[in-house]
């Protein structure tokens, strides 16, 4: 009886061993053991606050980027309002100068006077520099006020302005949402890291564990000096 209890001791024995060197969590108990145990957690903890780093930095800039394509919609809108005033206001004044060309034709100088005293602004500023290049007389001449250098046309100035402005917030918009895009790949590669790291308490073999540390550590490392060159706000 007393064999039979030492034999089942032992094959006890021997199945706790098989198990602790197959699937049980690794106990450091040799200073190389210890040293590993201690990168592995620097390496935890720099994976999991820089992880939450990158989620953060990835959501706001992600707000930034919907932010800036809604200011560029708002100016490209802007931009066609003033585009469509300028042509209104370009159109009414073009009219305005035929009355006067029509009146002063038929020799109606009570007509033609009329019509010019009702001149826009814009028209009448141009106008007296138009005259002054005898254009009823001279066939190189402008065609009308309109089509000269002295004619301004403030709305599509304006316009173009709004186009610029709403170009540089879809270029800000973009850059963006390619550094969110960045963010969250190095979430990816953080969270791989964080894998490796845990995996390799479970194996037994310490070279194999070292191993998988030294290639998490070359992913935490390798992110985390990529994503101090990555922009936290996009100026626009």
């Amino acid at each position: 009886m007393q064999g039979e209890a030492a034999e089942i001791l032992s094959e006890e024995a021997e199945h706790f061993r098989d198990e602790e060197a197959t699937g049980e969590e690794q106990v450091a108990n040799s200073p190389r053991e210890r040293k590993l145990e201690l990168v592995v957690t620097v390496l935890l903890s720099v994976s999991a606050l820089l992880s939450a780093w990158c989620a953060y930095q990835a959501t706001r800039l992600g707000s930034q980027e919907t932010l800036y394509n809604t200011r560029s919609s708002v100016l490209q809108l802007q931009a066609f309002r003033a585009e469509q005033r300028s042509t209104t206001e370009t159109i009414t004044d073009l009219n305005t100068f035929d009355q006067w060309l029509a009146a002063t034709a038929a020799g109606d100088t009570l007509r033609a006077r009329y019509v010019e005293a009702r001149f826009s602004d814009r028209l009448a500023a141009a106008f007296g520099p138009w005259l002054a290049l005898d254009p009823l007389n001279d066939a190189e001449a402008p065609a009308s006020p309109i089509d000269t250098a002295v004619y301004e046309r403030p709305d599509e100035q304006a316009a173009a302005r709004f186009e610029e402005r709403s170009t540089a917030a879809e270029v800000a918009a973009s850059a963006a949402g390619d550094a969110a895009d960045s963010y969250v790949l190095a979430v990816v590669l953080l969270a791989a890291a964080l894998f490796l790291l845990g995996i390799q308490s479970r194996i037994g073999i310490f070279e194999l564990r070292a191993t998988m540390a030294g290639i998490a550590g070359v992913l935490v490392v390798g992110t985390t000096v990529w994503v101090l060159t990555l922009p936290t706000s996009v100026p626009l």
